[in-house]
């Protein structure tokens, strides 16, 4: 609230450079950056006559999250007040914005040697540490990445940011259990949410619904891929779409969503109070997130309940640990009635899956394998394969001694990374004759890639999504194992959904074994590959009854809080039929 009515003020004063910091630092203390970047893109007055109020400002766009920012405001500082304190100061954003050039470059080595030289001398700096932090869990160091998430939300707790980026990075590390998992996410929510607007029950359980639906990446991508077919196929004769875009990204993709949908707002420039007051105005019933606490989120927004009804979906692989989402989507594989304490949500379990897949058009067609090494694979980031998940595909190359192992990912785009994890696969005893690390392309690229495939090795506990659906309808089995948390349990859910129960491993030895057998029974994996299609065109790619199943969730969730009209400790699982 405080930073809404800062950036009002400096609204109706534009060129007031102190309301206009003003804005800036109560954005910054709650983190409420939205509408920032398109403000420094104007003109800005001399910050100079408010020297102190400016370097202040800096500190905390900084600390809390807009590095950017920072350096224009120390950049305005620096023409007319160019003293030591504040030259040393933008001299050090400008040491991190070369950093982080270089890793968006993949020159990643020297972005780490640069971070080091930044947090030796300036260790509070918290874009440094977030930056070496990404570069760790990106070469698939994920207790280093762990690490520094950990010092930063030590030194500022109010950062929900970061805070958010070590939930996602805790859920890829195989030495936390799955109820710590959830009991951090409990922990976030009470910090950063700690006070939840009563839930607003719906009023009449049949009447004609306007379903809100809330995320950073209507482009091309998974929800492109797993959402904008389903939109299209939605109820219309009971049900309106309003979409929310919470990105300044437009493509082909956004523009699909923008037709498909009943109703399009860009809400990226909008602070919390003010998406609010937009999802109010179009008198929202249900809002379902997209994102939870993946990056891009508005989850602090769902706390002051613009909606009656609050859904988390497709986007994010965990309980948000917040009781203002009241129901998730899910299906019976993925949460088991027996892990239902990990969850702060109600669950509605989708029979047809939680996610359906659209196969790409262009997608080649499955050949035979004849005369060709055997060939493992896996196209999952980096960042998901850890050191156990390394010492398994050992075990699998040792036992399998003529095969290879191909590994397609953003990360083997720069030559760096590519070093690095032949390094760290030789730490495993793995050859780096074996392996075959290719830059991921496009998605094109990646179908192409598997055809010449034999088997798909899905890494744990983070395992595959979009990229085991790939692999199978490329006719390749997946070997998965099973875990406690949703993002161990996705490959499953689509292995059991087309009966392939045999390839859900319940432990490591089980992993190792399922995926040596099936390298040594070529007649089993022809039958697999001839297959794969048919099922999963049957099971799994149904997009009309997926979004007849979506839509009757969200009726029956509407009428169960109708029904209870209030308390959601008395809302019920729901299984649809």
């Amino acid at each position: 609230n405080a930073s809404s009515s800062f950036r009002r003020a400096s609204e109706l004063r534009p060129a007031d450079a102190g309301a206009l910091l003003e804005w800036f630092s109560a954005a910054a203390r709650s983190q409420q950056f939205a509408g920032i970047d398109i403000r420094l893109r104007e003109p800005l007055s001399d910050f100079a006559p408010h020297r102190d109020l400016a370097l202040q400002t800096a500190k905390e766009l900084e600390q809390h999250g807009s590095a950017t920012a920072a350096f224009v405001v120390l950049s305005n500082l620096r023409r007319t007040a160019a003293d030591p304190d504040v030259i040393a100061r933008h001299m050090l954003e400008f040491r991190y914005a070369k950093a982080a050039l270089l890793e968006h470059k993949r020159e990643t080595d020297a972005a780490v040697e640069a971070a080091n030289r930044i947090l030796s001398q300036a260790p509070n700096h918290r874009g440094t540490r977030m930056l070496r932090a990404s570069v760790s869990s990106e070469r698939g160091e994920i207790s280093d990445a762990i690490a520094d998430l950990r010092e930063i939300t030590r030194r500022i707790p109010d950062d929900a940011i970061a805070g958010s980026a070590l939930l996602i990075a805790l859920q890829h590390d195989p030495s936390q259990s799955a109820g710590d998992i959830a009991q951090a996410h409990r922990e976030w929510a009470q910090r950063h949410m700690p006070v939840v607007a009563p839930s607003r029950a719906g009023d009449d359980p049949d009447r004609p619904l306007r379903v809100g639906w809330l995320s950073p990446r209507f482009f091309e991508g998974l929800v492109g891929n797993f959402f904008l077919p389903v939109l299209r196929q939605l109820d219309r004769t009971c049900m309106t779409h309003v979409l929310y875009s919470n990105s300044a990204i437009v493509d082909a993709t956004s523009e699909a969503f923008r037709e498909a949908a009943d109703a399009w707002h860009r809400v990226d420039a909008l602070d919390d109070a003010a998406l609010c007051e937009r999802i109010r105005a179009d008198r929202i019933d249900i809002l379902v997130g997209m994102s939870g606490h993946s990056p891009g989120n508005r989850l602090r927004a769902l706390a002051a309940r613009p909606a009656p009804l609050q859904v988390s979906s497709l986007d994010y692989f965990h309980s948000t640990g917040t009781r203002a989402v009241d129901v998730l989507i899910s299906d019976a594989m993925l949460t088991p009635e027996r892990l239902r304490s990990m969850y702060t949500e109600r669950i509605v379990r989708l029979t047809s899956g939680w996610l359906c897949y659209s196969p790409p058009a262009d997608a080649p067609e499955i050949g035979r394998r004849e005369n060709a090494p055997l060939r493992f694979c896996s196209f999952n980031r980096v960042d998901k394969l850890n050191d156990r998940v390394l010492a398994c595909w050992s075990r699998i190359l040792d036992e399998t001694p003529d095969s290879v192992l191909r590994l397609k990912a953003r990360a083997f785009d720069g030559a760096d990374d590519c070093r690095h994890f032949i390094g760290r696969a030789a730490q495993h005893g793995i050859d780096e004759n074996r392996l075959e690390l290719v830059g991921y392309g496009d998605h094109a690229d990646a179908m192409r890639a598997y055809a010449d495939c034999d088997i798909a090795l899905d890494p744990f506990p983070f395992s595959g999504c979009a990229t085991s659906f790939d692999a199978l309808w490329m006719g390749l089995p997946v070997v998965t194992k099973i875990g406690e948390t949703m993002v161990s349990r996705q490959s499953a859910s689509i292995l059991h959904a087309i009966d392939l129960d045999d390839c859900i491993a319940a432990n490591e030895e089980d992993y190792v074994s399922t995926a040596v057998a099936l390298a040594g029974d070529p007649s089993r994996l022809e039958t697999i590959r001839s297959s794969l299609r048919a099922r999963m065109r049957e099971r799994v790619c149904d997009v009309p009854r997926h979004a007849r199943e979506l839509g009757d969730a969200l009726r029956e969730a509407w009428r169960v809080s109708c029904r209870t009209r209030y308390a959601v400790a008395v809302f019920p699982t729901i299984d649809l039929p």
